[in-house]
């Protein structure tokens, strides 16, 4: 980039995007995520928290994704990835975006950080145990009372939403998915960062720092996953996988979102994992993976498969399956909670 185009980019920014230009030039300001035009975070010293009383106008705002799109040579969709000095730009248009167009601005670090600035700032320090946190996120008197229901599988479905445990939830059509998923949502921590991916927009979010997408204009649910790396996420939830997206999913659950929830069609919570290896079949990536490289992948990346269905007249979980591994190239699990009585369970 000439120093002509960097120049007019600037002004862009500045004309524009007056009050986010100011607090992307403010020290110790990581990120500046504009979820729409009265919706604006900063990310500082790792930490994110919403700027009261900071406002773009929405034209002001579309102008800016636009100028800056041309800038970058990029095509004007509603997806934008571009860059400048210093600086990595992802931008979203309604009505991919739900509530509007939204932005977000990553600045690279000006230091270069060395060995011996990790070592003098403490990060190869060994934390005490007190305060070290739980890997393994294991908590089986919890896990064991689940067969009796009631409240114990409300306090599971708090447990690991507060863990940051992925779960896949499976059902059919009309089986309650939605609402148990709006649950969950409620259940999460407000501090984190939450971005949803449908493909037809269905969630109810009340979470605070929040990001909604939606396939429309031809962008796929596939495009939308990608880019939603790209603006900062702590969690990822994913309505209704159907397709190829399922491969980008486990990929961005597998590398640092832990706590996301993924929705899809299945039988029952025995058969969800063949579906969603199907599911990500579906992409060429896919199909390239060794069968028990795969079921190691999801094994990994979702520890609990739930199933919702219609029970007489109510719809909701009827089933929570963990998944224990792979052995010999087959999933090994366990039945916690059946809302019919179950052999597999009481075996157990």
């Amino acid at each position: 980039m000439n120093k002509l185009t960097l120049a007019t980019a600037h002004e862009v920014l500045q004309e524009y995007l007056c009050s986010v230009w100011a607090l992307a030039q403010e020290a110790g300001i990581q990120e500046v995520m504009v979820n729409r035009a009265d919706d604006i975070w900063i990310e500082r010293l790792g930490t994110m928290s919403r700027v009261p009383d900071c406002y773009v106008h929405p034209d002001a705002l579309d102008r800016a994704i636009t100028i800056l799109a041309n800038i970058n040579a990029k095509e004007q969709t509603h997806l934008l990835d571009a860059r400048l000095p210093g600086l990595r730009i992802a931008a979203a248009r309604a009505p991919v975006a739900i509530y509007g167009d939204m932005l977000c601005i990553r600045k690279h670090t000006r230091h270069r950080v060395a060995l011996t600035d990790y070592e003098e700032a403490g990060a190869f320090r060994v934390l005490p145990a007190s305060v070290r946190p739980s890997f393994t996120r294991t908590n089986e008197a919890l896990l064991s009372r689940l067969s009796t229901g009631g409240g114990a599988v409300r306090e599971f479905f708090e447990w690991v939403m507060r863990e940051r445990i992925n779960v896949a939830l499976s059902g059919g059509t009309s089986s309650g998915k939605t609402t148990l998923l709006n649950a969950l949502l409620d259940a999460m921590d407000p501090d984190d960062r939450t971005i949803t991916i449908e493909d037809t927009a269905e969630l109810q979010v009340r979470l605070p720092n929040y990001i909604g997408l939606e396939t429309n204009h031809g962008i796929s649910m596939r495009e939308l996953v990608k880019f939603s790396l790209r603006i900062r996420p702590d969690r990822i939830i994913v309505g209704e996988v159907r397709g190829a997206e399922a491969f980008d999913l486990m990929e961005a659950l597998n590398t640092g979102h832990p706590g996301s929830v993924v929705s899809f069609h299945a039988d029952s919570s025995d058969t969800a994992p063949a579906r969603l290896e199907s599911l990500i079949r579906m992409s060429d990536e896919g199909r390239l993976l060794p069968l028990e490289d795969l079921r190691q992948k999801i094994a990994s990346t979702f520890r609990f498969f739930v199933h919702a269905a219609r029970h007489g007249a109510s719809r909701g979980p009827v089933e929570i399956r963990e998944v224990l591994g792979v052995s010999s190239g087959r999933y090994v699990t366990r039945l916690l909670f059946s809302k019919v009585a179950n052999e597999e369970l009481i075996d157990a």
